[in-house]
């Protein structure tokens, strides 16, 4: 454990303690109690690693104490996140983009809101919310965050569609949208179409009238 106490602090995290109750003096004989009485995240298991490397060589999973919620705060429990390229890149340290170590593994994913803060109001409990934008850290059980990363989604969409909507998709829709105006009736030739931004843009392409020539 003493291991452990420099890098929960790097990630911003306290060991956990048992809630302890304070006593104020009133008078020579009264005591009041006086706690904190804000909610707390459940524990969490998280993903995590120290430093750059294989996955496989340098990813653990951990337990992660409860966190105290803030007024603005959203506790969500994760339903679902992904293992992508990218993400495997940023454990590696080649990815361009990625936190500093240590860190929790995990870029996207969906999650039910499980606890709100005092003064979150475009939230419920139970609702469905992605990260957006991503945000580092989604491979854990639980996560505490302001209510602005949160957006909400249908309950209604796949789990596993809600959990990879906000990077291979709209990776694709960039590739066809930022670099030519592309009209109907146009064809783009297109490498690693069988990778999921692949067929994402193939999807797309096909909406907007766009012929796709593929290679494999």
């Amino acid at each position: 454990m003493a291991s452990l106490r420099p890098s929960l602090r790097r990630l911003g995290l306290g060991l956990y303690k048992r809630p302890t109750q304070s006593l104020s003096r009133i008078s020579s004989n009264t005591f009041r109690a006086s706690f904190s009485t804000a909610p707390l995240s459940p524990p969490s298991k998280a993903v995590v690693y120290e430093q750059h490397g294989a996955p496989d060589q340098v990813t653990r999973v951990i337990d992660l104490p409860p966190v105290e919620l803030k007024a603005n705060d959203v506790c969500v429990k994760m339903l679902a996140a992904p293992i992508n390229p990218s993400d495997i890149n940023r454990i590696e340290g080649v990815y361009p983009v990625r936190p500093p170590v240590p860190a929790i593994g995990g870029y996207e994913g969906v999650g039910e809101v499980y606890a709100l803060g005092s003064a979150v109001s475009s939230l419920s409990v139970g609702d469905w919310v992605i990260p957006s934008p991503p945000s580092f850290g989604t491979w854990q059980t639980y996560i505490v965050k302001e209510e602005g990363v949160w957006h909400k989604i249908r309950k209604d969409v796949p789990v596993e569609y809600a959990a990879t909507v906000t990077v291979n998709p709209l990776t694709a829709l960039r590739m066809l949208e930022d670099f030519v105006k592309l009209n109907s009736g146009d064809s783009i030739v297109q490498n690693g179409a069988t990778s999921i931004v692949g067929q994402c843009i193939i999807q797309l392409a096909k909406i907007q009238g766009v012929h796709s020539i593929k290679y494999h």
